[in-house]
């Protein structure tokens, strides 16, 4: 039997790319669920997502990895998928899922990462982002990463973190398994880029990577990820 698959897409105040999200996943297969869990928007992205045929879960607790802990506890899906609001799911993306979890040693994993529209910009990024993935076996939120409940239900549940919630959900798939990357490529909008000076984005975005990495594996807890989300926000 298929697994079931629930996705979860996180958001604060993401109107504008809310309903094309959810219209990505319903387009490709059946998916048991989707929610968005809300950090508390003022705008108009809870009436959207619901309108969408998404059901909202209004969370207490505010950050994204937070968020999504608290979505999935509602949740009964087999399988996590998190989307983030920004990003388009790919044509095919749930059956390769289903594909690759077919194999008892994977333990989850993420697709490939492009942006739309693509300049030559976000094509270095999107070369540099595969090389890390690939080299250190780590993905990120961007690329829709799924793991299965099992794995999650053995380390405690999803890692409920402000930020790096992905890199310790990498961390624990790596630990329970094999995780694999997918090469089709979930699109992402380069909007986060637009607004920062290249080199200061991606030198901000290893650094506190590899801050984290140091640390874990010196034997440091994940702890909720407050002193990296201040980094990167500059808070």
């Amino acid at each position: 039997m298929p697994l079931t698959l629930t996705a979860i897409i996180p958001t604060l105040n993401e109107e504008t790319g809310i309903t094309e999200a959810i219209k990505s996943l319903k387009s490709d297969g059946p998916f048991l669920e989707i929610v968005v869990a809300d950090g508390a928007s003022t705008d108009a992205t809870c009436r959207l997502a619901e309108t969408a045929g998404a059901r909202v879960v209004h969370c207490q607790n505010k950050g994204r990895g937070m968020q999504i802990a608290e979505a999935w506890d509602t949740c009964a899906g087999e399988v996590l998928v998190v989307l983030h609001a920004d990003a388009r799911f790919p044509r095919q993306g749930e059956k390769t899922i289903q594909t690759c979890l077919t194999h008892p040693n994977t333990s989850g994993g993420a697709f490939s990462m492009g942006f739309s529209p693509t300049t030559a910009r976000t094509r270095l990024i999107s070369f540099l982002n595969h090389l890390r993935c690939r080299a250190t076996g780590i993905s990120f939120g961007d690329q829709c990463q799924f793991v299965r409940r099992t794995v999650l239900d053995s380390a405690g549940g999803f890692p409920a973190m402000r930020l790096m919630e992905d890199v310790e959900l990498s961390l624990i798939m790596k630990g329970a398994g094999h995780p694999v990357l997918l090469p089709q490529a979930v699109t992402v909008s380069p909007r986060r880029w637009e607004t920062t000076p290249f080199s200061r984005g991606v030198l901000r975005v290893l650094s506190l990577f590899f801050v984290y990495l140091i640390r874990r594996k010196l034997g440091h807890p994940p702890g909720d990820g407050s002193w990296y989300y201040r980094k990167y926000y500059k808070k």
